[in-house]
């Protein structure tokens, strides 16, 4: 059972690019976990396609949050905006029902964040 844990962390982290979701380190082995994108406490499962790689101290820190509040609330910390909309596009495409609702809500909520951060950013370009 540990090891079969232990070879899913790895595998996670190997899939996705060998750094965490949320701060974009490249963390020790002993630090490396998986965030469930769809959090446990609200109906996400433990298959690959709602999971990605974070590190201890983000996956304890986001706690139940949705993905995309977290995201944003580390706006500007190096949050790997593309492994994440990647990974809610898996979810949305592989998971149960109701993660793929979610999957699909988070994924829409994270690129309009994008397009208007990407806009507020060439507003204030062309004003300089």
């Amino acid at each position: 059972m540990v090891v079969e844990a232990l070879n899913r962390v790895a595998d996670i982290w190997e899939r996705d690019g060998e750094h965490c979701v949320w701060c974009s380190a490249a963390v020790w082995p002993r630090d490396r976990t998986v965030e469930h994108l769809l959090p446990r406490s609200r109906g996400g499962g433990d298959a690959p396609h709602n999971l990605l790689p974070a590190c201890r101290a983000c996956n304890r820190a986001r706690r139940s949050q949705s993905a995309v509040a977290y995201a944003r609330a580390r706006a500007g910390r190096d949050v790997d905006a593309g492994l994440l909309a990647r990974g809610l596009d898996r979810l949305a495409a592989d998971g149960g029902a109701h993660e793929r609702r979610y999957g699909a809500r988070q994924g829409r909520m994270l690129r309009d964040w994008q397009a208007s951060e990407a806009a507020v950013a060439a507003h204030a370009a062309r004003l300089a």
